[in-house]
């Protein structure tokens, strides 16, 4: 590889606004540019859509059932351009949302507790705990953890975030893309299910991203420029075409080099770039590529529920409660089914009733013969025992109960659901939840990788960008990592906090009766200073307004200096006063204080 790295192209994508589109003419001002080798090109990425699409047939059917049952909004069957029937009922199969509110639940928890846009939840860091940082070293972290969190805040992150998550816990798998943007520095895309194909490395983690999502004209010359476009769509584009829809397959993998014509070595993206990304119309090889760029970071996440070995798609929370939840919907059709034939039973009608006039419906009249006291009339075939709906009733609601269970809605709602005797400290509700979150363990986890990639990604392009401070000369050579702080890590640590807190609590009270005793204090075996900045830390207590421990010495030795001077004037005082007694006192040949100055004892 070569050792000199390329700064990352920029492609007109990452400039796409109203005023990008605004400029672009009504013809082209020049040819496409045909990237070299580009039949070569185009042929790899063809074959590996297609063989991806075929490794991911039994996921993408599985997804349909998913989709069809918790949240049909969030999958597409078939990508195909100008269907006309985008607006049409998907929620058929939805009977009972309990499922459908149980996800929203989820979803929002896992958000809310992982990326909660309303209260910090990361942070650079030191990777090996015992380097101590200089103050420099620490305010550089600071300063770059808020300058991350700015950007994100000020993009698209959180919205995409929001529904990712639903994603994760539904179909088990949520790719975010995370592009650079002029006007957000980042901007984050999420594909939904039957868009994507993924591929894994020989370490198991997610390396390649395939694509296809349609985009109108207009949307094809706003994103990649009327001079970078196809024939197809520069003429639709000149004709007013503007709405007709075109798929375009995209494409993200490692910067390998493949074979081309006469085995000669093909390099689809030239320079240092671990990754390579092509936009290119499906199926039209005639036409030259939307877009080529490289990358020196994964420019994406794959976020994954459950990992499933060397697959790149993960299980998920909704796998677990499908039978679950197709039970409830049959119930619920039966349930209702039961009622309706309690109030409108099938009727039976005598014979000289056919071909009549006839109603079951409130203020109808229906004339019969009467004659000979007869009367013909109406009447249900069978009567429908009420006494069952309860049974129905209660056991839909077990149901709904374990479908809660699968997702989780019991941890994200663990206080406002807590059951039977409330806890009575801290400790207690700490422990509680921590039960409850020790089965999200392995999602959190999960979920913190991706999201390193995620930052790690930021972090590359505002530094590019010159956006960051200079790392100080401090840090140089030490190893940092993201660690993260958010509510649901906290409510992990919150036990060793609560620990910490009796521990100094009960130890407290023992130095008190110590001291009563006049017995040794206890407390001496505990490093208050260490313990006071390792309680500050899992409780996420800003560093800055924590002093370093060069500023507690400076402090300490000012306080001595100044309670040594406080001293002096009270212990000049003390020797005055001891001269003047000497020189009142009178021995034998003089005072005494003559007696100590020259040695007169008086003793002949």
């Amino acid at each position: 590889m070569n050792a000199h790295v390329t700064p990352e192209k920029t492609v007109p994508y990452e400039e796409m606004s109203a005023s990008l589109l605004s400029q672009q003419p009504v013809e082209p001002t020049r040819p496409p540019q045909w990237q070299e080798n580009w039949g070569t090109i185009y042929n790899h990425l063809e074959r590996r859509l297609s063989a991806l699409r075929t490794w991911r047939w039994s996921w993408w059917t599985f997804w349909s059932v998913l989709a069809a049952f918790f949240l049909p909004r969030r999958y597409h069957w078939i990508v195909t351009a100008n269907r006309m029937d985008r607006g049409r009922s998907i929620n058929d199969q939805i009977i009972d949302s309990t499922a459908t509110l149980a996800l929203r639940t989820c979803g929002a928890g896992m958000w809310t507790g992982l990326t909660s846009p309303s209260r910090p939840w990361f942070k650079w860091d030191k990777a090996l705990p015992w380097i101590e940082l200089e103050a420099d070293g620490a305010e550089w972290l600071e300063d770059t953890t808020k300058r991350v969190g700015t950007v994100l805040a000020s993009s698209n992150f959180y919205p995409i975030m929001a529904q990712a998550f639903p994603d994760v816990a539904l179909m088990g798998t949520a790719p975010v893309l995370v592009f650079e943007d002029a006007e957000d520095i980042a901007r984050f895309y999420l594909p939904c299910a039957g868009e994507y194909f993924l591929g894994v490395s020989a370490r198991f983690e997610v390396t390649d991203h395939y694509r296809e999502f349609v985009l109108t004209v207009k949307q094809i010359v706003d994103m990649f420029s009327l001079d970078n476009c196809p024939k197809d769509i520069q003429l639709a584009w000149a004709n007013g075409e503007y709405d007709t829809e075109f798929v375009v397959a995209h494409a993200i993998e490692p910067n390998f080099a493949i074979l081309g014509k006469g085995n000669k070595s093909v390099d689809v993206v030239a320079g240092a770039y671990a990754y390579r990304e092509v936009y290119w119309l499906r199926g039209n090889k005639t036409a030259a590529p939307l877009s080529v760029k490289g990358f020196h970071t994964k420019p994406f996440a794959a976020f994954r529920c459950y990992e499933v070995s060397n697959e790149p798609y993960g299980r998920s929370f909704c796998m677990d409660a499908i039978g679950d939840t197709k039970q409830i919907q049959q119930e619920t059709r039966r349930k209702a089914e039961f009622i309706e034939k309690g109030v409108r039973p099938p009727m039976g009608a005598d014979v000289e009733l056919k071909n009549e006039p006839a109603s079951i419906i409130p203020a109808q009249i229906t004339y019969m013969n009467t004659a000979n006291g007869q009367t013909k009339k109406f009447w249900p075939l069978f009567e429908v025992n009420f006494g069952w709906l309860s049974g129905i009733t209660a056991d839909i609601e077990k149901v709904a109960e374990r479908i809660q269970r699968c997702l989780y809605v019991d941890v994200f709602m663990a206080i406002s659901r807590m059951e039977g005797v409330q806890p009575r400290n801290e400790l207690e509700l700490t422990k509680r939840d921590l039960e409850r979150l020790q089965e999200l363990g392995p999602v959190v986890t999960l979920a913190e990788k991706e999201l390193d990639t995620i930052l790690m990604r930021v972090f590359d392009i505002m530094k590019r960008r010159n956006m960051l401070k200079p790392m100080p000369p401090s840090l140089k050579g030490i190893p940092l990592k993201i660690s993260y702080t958010s509510i649901m890590r906290l409510a992990q640590q919150a036990a060793e906090a609560v620990s910490m807190k009796d521990v100094l609590q009960t130890a407290g009270g023992l130095s008190s009766a110590a001291k009563a005793a006049g017995v040794p204090d206890p407390i001496r075996v505990i490093n208050l200073d260490k313990s006071m900045r390792h309680y500050a830390e899992i409780s996420n207590y800003p560093s800055d307004c924590l002093f370093t421990d060069d500023e507690v010495q400076a402090h300490d030795q000012a306080r001595e200096q100044a309670k040594q001077q406080a001293a002096a004037p009270g212990q000049a005082m003390a020797a005055v006063q001891a001269a003047k007694t000497l020189s009142d006192t009178q021995v034998p040949g003089g005072s005494a204080l003559d007696s100590l100055l020259h040695g007169n004892t008086g003793v002949q």
